[in-house]
């Protein structure tokens, strides 16, 4: 609590712990030098305004979060910093449930699934007067694919930390053990589906299998790379309009099918259960869906060589699903211009190079400071290709911008379940998708221009 300086009352109100944990606080010193508390003496105390943040980061990284206020709050120690660290699983349930009781702090994490509705239902507040303000804080600097997720209604909502994209991952030590070349930027889906098929051995001890399985899907960042490297997408630019029943998808849909059931150079849902850490993980994999965010954790966990490549030039085009989360100023923050101090510094260029960038832990969303994250220990040997990847060919993942995400999400992800155990196909699960999910688009959409 003393490193990420948060107050016992703020803690106590925005977490809810029990009397006798609040009793174990109370009987808490005060550290040395702090306000009321003994031999605090000294110059007179700086007045304060205390900006309040709910984090979702892990016990391994607060130290890193707690590093950067600390630093911030010697630069300005007119501000205190509170953090209340909840789980991610936690949180996006948690920061609704604030927001009823008025209780949000001033600034909280926001995944970029999640914009979208709390900006409709209140819970954040515009940006543009401070970005348009701010001009050392330069909100041009940020990718357009990542600002996208933030803006609601003509108005930017959040800033984001990370953007990323998905590449083609590959284990180093399978392709040298089959004398195979690196994938490399010349790939198309032919090459993927040649050598996938080259590097599955299934009569061996532990099989292996040439791709993951983890396409086809629709949504969430696996959809362009699923579909638009056909010229196809799962919906229109408003998201009101479903968009995949047509002859590109079905055949885009059926090139990922065939890998699993015909070809049988990916696992089916069953076989990769066999493995606690997942087949690729478990180094039983060749070829890998892996955007930037999963990257510090093949570097702490994969037994084995690993390395990206650009993701595979589909029959019309490449192109890949990208997407991040951001940090949001809320309708209860009765210090918003405080918060914005510390947004400005946390999210300009040095600040996402100290927080993200150099520790490895994800890839800024500024490009400025892009080579802060490929040159950190963890980032793999070729991390530039995140960086094309950013610039030429990465598409935001939808749905991202209708109220009716969650709900499309679940009837497209049944049918994706559905395909990959290969208990439907393709026309069927498509025709199943548009049936469930139009109705759903329509209402969320009839929802929004209702205000």
């Amino acid at each position: 609590m003393e490193n990420s300086r948060i107050s016992r009352r703020r803690f106590l109100q925005m977490t809810g712990l029990t009397a006798a944990s609040a009793a174990f606080l109370a009987a808490c010193p005060a550290p040395a030098g702090a306000p009321g508390a003994e031999g605090g003496g000294g110059d007179a105390a700086v007045e304060t305004t205390t900006v309040s943040m709910g984090l979702t980061w892990g016990a391994s990284f607060q130290p890193r979060q707690g590093e950067f206020n600390d630093m911030f709050m010697e630069r300005n120690p007119d501000i205190e910093l509170e953090v209340v660290y909840n789980t991610w699983g936690d949180h996006n349930n948690i920061v609704p449930t604030w927001a009823a009781a008025d209780q949000l702090p001033d600034v909280v994490y926001v995944h970029g699934s999640r914009s979208f509705p709390w900006a409709f239902e209140g819970i954040s507040v515009p940006l543009d007067s401070y970005t348009d303000s701010d001009t050392e804080f330069d909100v041009a600097g940020i990718w357009e694919e990542s600002l996208r997720l933030y803006r609601f209604q003509g108005s930017l909502h959040a800033i984001p930390y990370d953007h990323g994209p998905i590449l083609l991952g590959y284990n180093k030590d399978l392709f040298d053990e089959a004398g195979m070349d690196y994938p490399d930027e010349t790939w198309t889906m032919e090459t993927l589906k040649e050598k996938a098929l080259e590097l599955t051995n299934l009569e061996a001890e532990i099989p292996t299998w040439g791709y993951t399985g983890e396409c086809p899907t629709f949504v969430g960042t696996g959809g362009p790379s699923t579909l638009t490297g056909w010229g196809t997408e799962l919906l229109n630019e408003d998201e009101n309009q479903l968009l995949i029943d047509t002859p590109e998808a079905r055949e885009a849909v059926q090139f990922w099918v065939d890998l699993i059931h015909v070809d049988k150079s990916a696992p089916t849902p069953a076989e990769s259960e066999a493995f606690e850490q997942g087949p690729w993980l478990g180094g039983r994999i060749a070829l890998a869906n892996v955007p930037s965010w999963e990257t510090p954790g093949l570097a702490d966990f994969a037994n084995f060589g690993w390395d990206v490549a650009p993701w595979p030039e589909g029959p019309v085009q490449r192109a890949t699903g990208s997407f991040g989360s951001g940090f949001s100023i809320t309708k209860n923050s009765k210090n918003p211009d405080h918060a914005w101090r510390f947004m400005s510094e946390y999210l300009n260029v040095e600040g996402m190079s100290f927080v993200w960038g150099e520790s490895g832990r994800g890839s800024p969303a500024r490009k400025a400071a892009y080579e802060s994250w490929m040159n950190s220990e963890i980032a793999p040997e070729h991390a530039q290709f995140y960086l094309e990847a950013l610039d030429t060919y990465a598409v935001t993942s939808r749905p991202y911008q209708t109220l009716g995400a969650a709900e499309l999400n679940d009837i497209v992800n049944r049918q994706v379940t559905l395909l990959k155990s290969g208990e439907t196909d393709p026309d069927s699960a498509i025709a199943i998708i548009v049936e469930e999910g139009q109705p759903v688009l329509d209402e969320a959409w009839d929802r929004l221009q209702a205000g």
